[in-house]
């Protein structure tokens, strides 16, 4: 699986990137929201990991502008508060606490 994981914190970057290629998966890594939607128009992802604290383009953005393109891409919204995400009722499938 094609996974890209957008956070702006080099720390998280590095723990999903190492998570994930542990188990297999091929992860890209953006730093902001901008970055990530330059990613998406050049690669194909199976999933998509966001961060919802974000300069540039806050993660609640991302996902709007990703669901007008790929309206079936998994999402799954990250935060330290995952209860703003769902409630900002932006269309990610699952939410993740970062502690």
């Amino acid at each position: 699986m094609r996974i890209l994981v957008v956070d702006d914190e080099p720390t998280v970057q590095l723990l999903l990137r190492q998570t994930l290629e542990e188990a297999g998966h091929v992860v890209d890594v953006a730093a902001n929201g901008a970055d990530a939607l330059e990613r998406l128009c050049t690669h194909a992802y199976d999933l998509l990991f966001t961060d919802v604290h974000m300069p540039y383009l806050s993660g609640i953005d991302l996902v709007r502008a990703v669901r007008q393109s790929r309206p079936r891409m998994p999402i799954v919204g990250m935060d330290s508060y995952p209860d703003r995400f769902a409630a900002s009722d932006v269309g990610a499938d699952a939410f993740a606490l970062l502690a």
